[in-house]
């Protein structure tokens, strides 16, 4: 995970954002999910219908939690770690996760695992932005646009915002919190994700030594699905500089970058 900041590209910097009043008002939800703070910003003033969204929003999220947290004794991840159900016999859910985790560990060299080096299964570095992702279709299904939905160092934008000005992400310097190292304009519809070490410290496992590393300091892909740009920066990340052109050659349409 790493920090972010959204806003229109005068307001990158400041410590606000500053909407014209002709514009239409803009909504923002906070909740605490997957570990982390989940926040949805979307410029619309139908305060029900938003209200209604984000609640059906966080309830996936709750779901996915449900079937995959380590940290919950009930979930399918933790009942199949205690050998009390097969994977086979798992939800749909946990099949393509599962299945989707699989082709990467293959097409990064094994940099990406779904287990720890104790070899109990945590496919974390993919389900988040896969949730995430998932939570952003159920917003999409009430016709909502011009909005952009956070959680951690993943971003899932709709629209633009209502001025018609597109989404600006700064990346926020990775020594320096109160710093915005860059700044990038989100392509409409894409999704922006960032790994890194400045939240959680070192917590990244290379799944060719078990080792954890840290060979930037952070690594960033945009694309058009969430779900592959945050797997795809947990790996990048791992990679290091060498990821970067891995991601470009490897996943047409997504670009990559890291910082040292």
């Amino acid at each position: 995970m790493a920090r972010l900041y959204v806003g229109s590209a005068s307001s990158i910097g400041r410590s606000t954002k500053m909407i014209d009043a002709a514009v239409i008002t803009r909504q923002k939800f906070v909740a605490r999910a997957m570990g982390t703070a989940m926040s949805w910003h979307i410029d619309n003033d139908d305060v029900q219908l938003v209200n209604d969204a984000w609640q059906i929003a966080l309830a996936e999220v709750e779901r996915c939690e449900q079937i995959f947290s380590t940290f919950r004794h009930s979930s399918e991840v933790s009942q199949i770690n205690r050998g009390e159900l097969h994977m086979l016999d798992a939800s749909q859910e946990v099949l393509e996760v599962l299945d989707a985790c699989t082709w990467l560990e293959h097409l990064s060299g094994g940099v990406f695992r779904a287990r720890r080096p104790d070899g109990s299964l945590d496919p974390a570095g993919f389900v988040k932005g896969w949730a995430v992702e998932r939570a952003a279709q159920k917003l999409r299904e009430f016709g909502l646009n011009n909005w952009y939905l956070g959680a951690g160092g993943d971003i899932q934008t709709c629209g633009t915002q209502s001025s018609g000005e597109k989404w600006t992400v700064g990346v926020v310097d990775p020594h320096d919190a109160s710093r915005v190292r860059c700044t990038v304009d989100i392509p409409v519809d894409f999704a922006i994700a960032t790994s890194g070490t400045s939240a959680r410290g070192m917590h990244i496992w290379d799944g060719t030594s078990n080792a954890l590393v840290s060979p930037v300091a952070s690594f960033t892909v945009i694309g058009p699905q969430l779900m592959w740009a945050d797997a795809l920066a947990t790996t990048g990340f791992v990679m290091g500089e060498p990821g970067v052109k891995w991601v470009e050659e490897s996943f047409p349409g997504y670009i990559a970058f890291s910082l040292a």
